[in-house]
């Protein structure tokens, strides 16, 4: 957990602790008159004397702590102290009134659990077990001098003390009671302490691809107005050409040149607008990437006829993948596209389609052309970083993203014996946290 991280995560919860310490203590504040209205009641009802002078400290003690601290977060909020304080001295008052109403026969007894509870729930690690210490020592200082019979007019005079061997066993109930409550509140403390830290974590993350993709973003716009700005350029120039010429034989490697700048350019602006569009969500179903593969090299026969490519495709089918299909040709074709490319006339280009035994479908595709450049290999698929002389450097990267939100992967590397090998990877079934469940007969979006 970085520095950054860990105060997002102090500071979140001193905000929500400082919620439940304000309303704690106007709870505790006006509970407080109640209980106490309770323990006079069972101190008038029991008669001793000493036990009188003992309520007399004790409220007037408790109840001004209590508004004290109202008053004082009220005008200051809550401090680093405010809480560990608090509670130490609730400690100290809670066994003072079991105490003086019983001690192991007291009906407040159960008192101890709720504070326990609290302070495992809410105190940082270190002040949590100087409470903890705090609960079994006033615990031991109460049940050890009335176990050895010490104090025999602890009891309330109506109800009596309990045989000797109940007031032991009430003892280690207490003590293990106690115990367990502190330990399931610490648990609960550290299972919202780490979603918490997840939370963090992946807002952090969130805002880290965010901030990269858009200094992408910004990188690319100039890239992007440096790459039309010649295409742009070429078409005014042969435009001004062809007025002047008007009337005069057909213009048509004019109109050859414009319309493959046309297309140039028309391409530059569909990968930047791929790439600045958020994702947008899966629409998902069984598709056999088999035949898919089939379809795009169909259609991208013209091409490899161009640059006299022969194009190939080996493996058994089918192999079934649920994934979107609009968005998994759309990967195909970028590579397949590459690939020939890349390819020297008369070269071959594989395309490979099987699954592994780990339940992933890998689409491989392998070029005859020169490799990766080393200045490139290892940033093949950042955002404007291309091999390309006419390139825009979008491609890939939009290819790898719509690979991984399927759950997948797109991998560039330089082949042994020659060549590039581009390889999609897809699961065939989509995880949990990326396939909803949907109705029958629905399709499933997935964001």
């Amino acid at each position: 957990m970085d520095s950054r991280t860990r105060r997002n995560f102090k500071d979140i919860q001193l905000r929500h602790l400082s919620r439940i310490f304000g309303r704690m203590v106007v709870l505790r504040a006006s509970v407080g008159a109640g209980l106490f209205l309770a323990v006079a009641a069972m101190v008038v009802a029991d008669g001793a004397p000493w036990r009188m002078v003992w309520l007399v400290v004790q409220k007037v003690c408790a109840l001004s702590f209590f508004f004290f601290e109202l008053r004082r977060y009220k005008r200051e909020g809550l401090t680093k102290r405010s809480v560990p304080i608090n509670l130490l001295l609730g400690v100290m008052f809670q066994q003072s009134l079991v105490m003086g109403t019983g001690g192991l026969a007291s009906p407040l007894l159960f008192m101890v659990f709720p504070l326990a509870f609290v302070g495992a729930t809410t105190l940082p690690r270190v002040w949590h077990l100087r409470v903890f210490k705090a609960e079994l020592l006033a615990l031991t200082l109460m049940a050890v001098p009335q176990l050895a019979g010490w104090l025999p007019m602890l009891p309330l005079s109506y109800v009596g003390a309990p045989p000797r061997p109940w007031m032991f066993a009430i003892a280690l109930g207490m003590f293990l009671l106690i115990i367990a409550t502190n330990a399931v509140g610490a648990a609960i403390r550290m299972t919202f302490d780490d979603m918490l830290l997840d939370a963090l974590a992946q807002r952090d993350e969130l805002l880290a691809t965010h901030r990269s993709y858009s200094r992408a973003l910004e990188s690319m716009s100039g890239e992007i107005a440096h790459e039309l700005k010649n295409p742009l350029a070429t078409v005014k120039g042969l435009t001004q050409l062809m007025v002047r010429e008007a009337g005069r034989a057909q213009p048509t490697e004019r109109l050859e040149v414009l319309s493959s700048e046309v297309v140039r350019m028309q391409g530059i602006l569909e990968e930047f607008l791929n790439f600045s569009r958020p994702l947008v969500p899966l629409s998902v179903s069984a598709v056999d990437l088999v035949a898919l593969c089939d379809e795009e090299l169909v259609l991208h026969e013209g091409l490899a006829a161009q640059g006299e490519v022969k194009l190939e495709r080996v493996g058994v089918g089918p192999v079934h993948a649920v994934c979107d299909p609009r968005k998994v040709k759309q990967v195909v074709m970028n590579l397949l596209h590459n690939a020939i490319e890349a390819s020297p006339r008369g070269g071959h280009v594989i395309l490979e389609v099987d699954a592994n035994s780990i339940g992933e479908a890998r689409v491989s595709i392998k070029d005859q052309g020169e490799g990766l450049p080393l200045q490139v290999a290892g940033r093949a698929f950042e955002a404007g970083v291309t091999s390309k002389s006419k390139g825009s450097g979008l491609g890939l990267t939009v290819a790898r993203a719509l690979a991984r939100q399927h759950g997948g992967d797109v991998k560039l590397e330089n082949a042994s014996g020659g060549g590039c090998v581009a390889e999609l990877v897809l699961p065939r079934e989509l995880p949990a946290d990326i396939l909803k469940p949907v109705g029958s007969g629905e399709v499933a979006h997935v964001g």
